[in-house]
């Protein structure tokens, strides 16, 4: 029996404007943050990994997934930009396959818990995925006007004065399944999912 130690660690990024286009989330400072630190995807939690071909899953009734709590300007669009890799033995290199798998929940007086919510599930392919949603639900109302530019009102950090009316949480929801082939040999293995986030 071999038993195999798996996490996913997650990196975020926020970027800003290049070269020669236009970012809103560059010009107006109307806040986009990450205000959790997403714990890891731990594959020991579902129980000692055995290489013998079996199939292990996080998955997000069960309480096995990590959350991104997205906050931001609640009228506003943003894009979310998810890519994750394949698990790497820490000594090995050997690879085992991870597959990603993920939900959303934008909705009023939204909760953490995926089981008090109704969640979005994102179609994934190839452990990667793009998607626009608005950090609040619309609920059959069309968009706002365009925002005002920046004023006290608005140019607030969200991290520290999220309880301003102006900004929602948008919670994202990582989990999915490794399959261990017979025969892997002993080790950590690891890999990375880097997220990205920007408004429209």
């Amino acid at each position: 029996m071999k038993k195999i130690l798996f996490y996913i660690s997650l990196l975020v990024l926020i970027p800003t404007a290049g070269y020669g286009q236009i970012n809103f989330s560059a010009y107006a400072d109307y806040g986009l943050e990450i205000i959790n630190t997403p714990q890891d995807l731990d594959f020991d939690q579902v129980g000692p990994i055995i290489a013998d071909g079996s199939t292990y899953s996080l998955d997000v009734h069960e309480g096995n997934y990590t959350i991104i709590e997205i906050i931001g300007v609640k009228y506003l669009d943003i894009y979310v930009d998810v890519t994750a890799e394949d698990l790497t033995g820490n000594n090995t290199g050997e690879i085992i396959d991870f597959t990603l798998n993920a939900a959303y929940s934008n909705q009023l007086g939204n909760a953490k818990n995926p089981a008090s919510v109704s969640l979005k599930y994102i179609n994934v392919a190839n452990n990667t995925f793009n998607i626009r949603v608005p950090i609040l639900e619309r609920q059959s109302q069309p968009p706002n006007p365009p925002p005002t530019p920046p004023t006290k009102a608005t140019d607030l950090d969200p991290k520290s004065d999220y309880s301003n009316p102006l900004y929602e949480t948008l919670y994202l929801y990582l989990y999915g399944d490794i399959v261990v082939p017979e025969g892997t040999a002993a080790d950590a293995y690891t890999g990375t999912v880097t997220i990205n986030i920007s408004y429209d």
